[in-house]
């Protein structure tokens, strides 16, 4: 493209170019008798100029071919909830007429770049992206050739792009809020990694609802920069264990909350107990959860794909799924039964 832009020529910069139509560009470069041969002449000439190259997995999607692909770049393949985004997004790709290409950072964020760079040169129709790392300039237009983007999981922070959330932090100062409406008041948070956009959020809901009703943190109920569950256990003991113990914990991801569970069932400690996410063993235990529907997060994800495929300059959206809260036995304990178990 002139001036040395590394962003893909479009039929639509073609048919402004032209001063046609992008339907006129479509049936000139296929030869349509519909066009007149000086009209197409106009078009031919501007696509030479500007370099233009019809994208062929684009084609392919416009006339129901099903080699068009859309490509997901994922932390780690052992993650539930990831796995259930792919597994949502995969199955309205299909009824597209699309396939899914995956790939796992295995939890590096610093692969983010070449993994997105590898989707982009197989020419992928759009990219779904589940990043954790904190930079995100490779994903500029001008680094991705003009391929589409949907951010899955958090806000684009002044990337023009798509993007698929879940209200976490509403859905955790709800939980908050529910455990002190049961007179507790010595809350802990055991979050993930402190640089980790989802991480964040949920402190804040947790933070929000202190705040909403008056009471100061503690930081020492706020552990952070914990990625396993045996990590998670150890945090947990050394509350129980302190002079001045939680009487509940929230456990802010998927690990730390079976980190949490499996030290509740030692039965060394009693206390109300809220996780996040759930699989069949901690719905089976009774465990109280904020639920998100991985599934629903990867369908709409796939959605603001495909129509960003069919209407490329329309303006960027941003869809939340709703986070829920979940009751079950878990987390019912009053502060006040607990102090009398004590």
């Amino acid at each position: 493209m002139p001036g040395g832009s590394e962003q893909r020529v479009t039929l639509r910069d073609v048919a402004r170019a032209a001063g046609v139509s992008t339907a006129t560009v479509t049936r000139s470069l296929q030869n349509s008798p519909r066009v007149e041969p000086a009209t197409r002449q106009r078009v031919l000439e501007q696509v030479r100029r500007l370099g233009y190259s019809p994208n062929p997995i684009a084609q392919d999607l416009r006339y129901g071919r099903r080699e068009a692909a859309v490509g997901l770049v994922t932390a780690d393949f052992t993650n539930l909830f990831q796995a259930g985004v792919a597994s949502g997004a995969e199955r309205e790709l299909r009824r597209a007429g699309l396939q899914l290409i995956i790939g796992s950072t295995d939890d590096t964020p610093e692969r983010e770049p070449d993994l997105a760079r590898l989707m982009i040169d197989r020419r992928v129709s759009a990219l779904l992206m589940m990043p954790d790392g904190g930079h995100r300039d490779f994903l500029a237009p001008e680094h991705t050739y003009g391929t589409p983007v949907v951010l899955v999981g958090r806000p684009a922070a002044g990337l023009a792009a798509d993007v698929v959330m879940t209200d976490d932090d509403r859905a955790v100062q709800e939980a908050t809020e529910y455990l002190m409406d049961l007179g507790h008041r010595r809350i802990a948070a055991l979050a993930g990694r402190r640089d980790n956009f989802r991480s964040v959020q949920r402190l804040d809901g947790y933070r929000a609802a202190l705040a909403g009703r008056g009471l100061a943190e503690d930081p020492r109920l706020v552990v952070g920069d914990l990625t396993t569950a045996e990590q998670a256990r150890d945090a947990v003991v050394r509350l129980l264990r302190a002079p001045a113990p939680p009487t509940a914990v929230l456990g802010l991801n998927l690990g730390i909350s079976t980190g949490i569970l499996i030290e509740r069932l030692s039965g060394h400690h009693s206390f109300a107990f809220i996780g996040l996410d759930e699989n069949d063993l901690t719905r089976g235990l009774g465990v109280s959860a904020v639920v998100r529907d991985p599934q629903e997060v990867g369908r709409q994800a796939a959605r603001l794909a495909i129509d960003r495929i069919a209407e490329p300059e329309r303006p960027p959206r941003t869809v939340t799924v709703p986070s829920t809260l979940v009751h079950r036995s878990s987390g019912e304990a009053n502060a006040l039964t607990l102090a009398r178990e004590t």
